[in-house]
């Protein structure tokens, strides 16, 4: 029973990897004769988001021995420009933001916008390394002008237990920097089936569910802060 336990595992991480090259090749292909050959268009870079989002939701949907279940229970439609802010789990959770709307634009680490394997697809869809905010700020704004979220996971790094770690300030400074609401996701099992410590991916069930809205002109939130300690305190009693 070991024994195909760990032939079965092995069977799906060869597959899912390679299902993940054929994407990659894919998305860059897609970009390429999009974006570079068709031109840097807002129409084409909108037609670009959406075929991100259709690919990263067929994605997370089939990936082998797993289940996901999406829970919107406040109806969020994406369509007003927010601060999005999720935990942290695993290299899965980045598929899963990005299947919520194609107005998206994600802050990513500086490795990650150079990755050899789909750092030309983050930089074809205007995702940006996080390493200098202050410095992205004029080119956020212009994104959001045009309808675009910035997301930002504010932990910084996957959790490699899953508990959710300290909560940096940078993506709550954002929202108070361009006068937007902080829209919080939760995300839960995406550890489990992608571990942080593991290059296996193991069966189970893998959850997001969008929570309310923190209106940037609440004054009972508090400054960036306070909004800050708040939302880390909300995780931590979500997670439990």
């Amino acid at each position: 029973m070991k024994l195909f336990l760990a032939i079965r595992q092995w069977f799906y991480t060869v597959f899912s990897f390679c299902c993940f090259l054929c994407l990659a090749v894919e998305l860059t292909v897609a970009g390429f004769f999009i974006l570079t050959i068709g031109g840097s268009t807002e129409e084409h870079k909108k037609k670009y988001h959406r075929l991100l989002q259709r690919r990263t939701r067929f994605v997370i949907s089939h990936i082998p021995g797993t289940t996901f279940s999406y829970k919107n229970p406040v109806g969020e439609t994406f369509e007003k420009p927010a601060v999005i802010i999720s935990n942290h789990q695993s290299h899965l959770d980045l598929a899963a933001i990005m299947m919520l709307t194609p107005n998206l634009v994600i802050l990513t680490k500086d490795w990650v916008w150079h990755n050899p394997f789909y750092g030309i697809i983050i930089r074809y869809a205007d995702y940006l390394p996080v390493s200098d905010m202050e410095q992205m700020l004029p080119k956020l704004s212009a994104l959001v002008e045009k309808g675009y979220s910035v997301m930002v996971f504010p932990e910084g790094t996957r959790s490699p237990n899953c508990k959710i770690q300290r909560f940096h300030r940078g993506a709550f400074y954002l929202a108070e920097q361009l006068k937007l609401d902080i829209l919080p996701v939760f995300i839960d099992g995406f550890g489990k089936v992608l571990p942080k410590t593991s290059f296996h991916l193991h069966p189970g069930e893998m959850t997001l569910e969008v929570m309310p809205r923190v209106a940037h002109d609440d004054p009972s939130q508090g400054d960036y802060r306070e909004k800050a300690r708040k939302l880390h305190r909300v995780y931590l009693e979500k997670k439990r």
